[in-house]
């Protein structure tokens, strides 16, 4: 057991104190309350015949007393995993459990017989002091260790008489982190509710083409998504920059995080910031309570894909780059940036080159972007791909409007002729029309929009190459037969990419069984 000998300095000596103790005398054996409320620097050790020896410091003492003490109610304090600490009315610091100094990652004796009010003139504790009334502090944030804390304050009182005042700190640092957490996760879900359904949207959005231009897009995009590179998809309109952007995410180690997209050119310029990077409650007018988290918050771990990126207000790409480049934002209205982990991948049908060369858009950012491009072929680049497309939509819409129709003969070297500005898109549009406005069996040119059914053919056969040599109109065969064959193609070569699965073959075409099995017993063979 320590004795007082043992913290005994013999060079300090005659100092001012009101007690006197013995050399050898136990720690145990001392009587705190002999201190009273007032509690000098120093306190003399004396020997059996009054002189005084030496001195000890005063807080060191009643710290080592108090840890002497064979008391159960010290050795409870001692052990909560809750911190303590205990101030005289002076302010003056007397007891700090070991959990305090774990919570706040400080070393007790450096705190021991100092004044609260010097070492944290703020704390909660000394307005006890001020008021003589306790009181609770939920979730303080203490910025020297990133710390957050439940703090309750409470007077400390002996027969009646108040002699100094408590705190009791509660760590919930991870709690908060877990609350936080289950908030991004609630936004990102309403996030999710408000955009498309992903197991819908790729169902309806499957990949259909084999020309050799479209597959290498494909085959592009399936490289860059084992990466965490930046990725900008350019095409025009129509031509499908969604489905590739869902490809790049549906493959990559981020695939089971957050996804979340954001078009730029559907957000007024006055707010694109604060969706961006969310704000601060109180930041503005209007503000929500609680403030809000932005598209990057939302995205943290994921991914964010900002579609039309072209259509960014120029005062914004700034702060976008430094985003890009630092890893970090800043909310509206808070000045300490917050760290982010997001993979953006943009993409555009603009014309970013002459949009820097026009000073539209920021050079060094065009180049941050820019890291991978890739980029969708238009629709009249990629061959017979307008059939498939056509049947692909052609069953779609006929499953979904309860009709069985098929299309003229010479729908589909119409399509082949025609020049598809809106691409893609504009393909889906023209058979989902057709197959709503067919009032008989059969797809005419009649159940086409105008400017399709305008489009003048060619005196010649349209010799369009596909993926593997098939060639629509080379042959100089009748229409009629011309379509038959093709039809055998699309059916034979979807079985081929099946590994013979015919049943997942029926199934990418989107053909009833009765339909699909019946068309390969009249064909027979696969087409020449």
């Amino acid at each position: 057991m320590l004795a007082v000998k043992d913290l005994v300095n013999p060079n300090i000596t005659n100092k001012k104190t009101d007690l006197k103790i013995n050399q050898n005398m136990n720690l145990k054996d001392i009587d705190l309350g002999i201190f009273g409320s007032s509690i000098y620097e120093y306190t003399n050790v004396v020997d059996d015949e009054d002189h005084i020896v030496g001195a000890v410091k005063t807080e060191r003492l009643v710290y080592m007393i108090t840890k002497n003490k064979e008391n159960s109610f010290v050795q409870i304090l001692d052990t909560m995993d809750a911190g303590i600490v205990v101030i005289d009315m002076d302010s003056r610091i007397f007891y700090v459990n070991p959990a305090y100094g774990k919570i706040l990652n400080i070393s007790i004796n450096k705190i021991l017989g100092r004044y609260m009010s010097i070492i944290e003139p703020e704390a909660a504790l000394l307005d006890v002091i001020r008021t003589r009334k306790g009181k609770k502090v939920r979730n303080q944030h203490i910025k020297s260790i990133n710390t957050y804390v439940d703090i309750s304050t409470h007077p400390l009182v002996n027969d009646g008489i108040m002699t100094g005042a408590y705190s009791i700190f509660t760590d919930v640092t991870t709690e908060n982190k877990l609350h936080q957490e289950v908030k991004k996760m609630s936004a990102v879900t309403e996030e999710y509710n408000q955009q498309t359904q992903a197991k819908e949207f790729l169902r309806e959005n499957q990949i259909i083409g084999e020309s050799k231009v479209y597959l290498e897009c494909v085959n592009r995009a399936l490289r860059v998504a084992t990466t965490d590179t930046m990725v900008l998809v350019r095409g025009e309109n129509g031509t499908g920059k969604e489905v590739i952007v869902n490809l790049i995410k549906s493959h990559c180690a981020r695939k089971n995080r957050p996804f979340i997209t954001v078009n730029c050119s559907a957000i007024p310029d006055t707010l694109i910031e604060s969706e961006l990077f969310g704000y601060e409650e109180g930041s503005f007018t209007g503000a929500s309570k609680g403030g809000k988290m932005g598209k990057f918050q939302l995205a943290d771990g994921g991914t964010l894909f900002l579609d039309e990126i072209g259509d960014m207000p120029y005062q914004m790409q700034a702060k976008l780059l430094r985003v890009l480049q630092e890893g970090e934002i800043e909310k509206v209205g808070r000045q300490k940036n917050i760290p982010i982990d997001v993979r953006v991948i943009a993409a555009t049908n603009r014309n970013l080159e002459e949009m820097v060369k026009e000073g539209a858009f920021r050079e060094d950012l065009y180049y941050r972007l820019n890291v991978v491009s890739i980029h969708i072929p238009p629709l009249r680049e990629r061959g017979n791909d307008v059939l498939l497309l056509t049947d692909y939509f052609l069953q779609k819409y006929c499953k979904q409007y309860g009709r069985e129709l098929r299309a003229d003969r010479s729908i589909y070297q119409l399509f082949v002729a025609y020049g598809w500005p809106g691409n893609v898109r504009e393909l889906k549009n023209a058979v989902e029309s057709a197959v709503v406005l067919c009032e008989t069996d059969t797809i005419t040119a009649a159940d086409l929009p105008e400017n399709i059914r305008g489009c003048e053919l060619s005196a010649e056969p349209s010799a369009v190459p596909g993926t593997d040599g098939y060639i629509m109109g080379g042959g100089g065969r009748p229409l009629k037969e011309e379509v038959e064959n093709f039809e055998k193609y699309v059916i034979f070569r979807t079985i081929e990419r099946c590994g013979g699965d015919k049943n997942k073959a029926m199934e990418m075409l989107g053909m009833s069984k009765r339909t699909f099995y019946r068309k390969i017993a009249n064909y027979g063979t696969k087409p020449k």
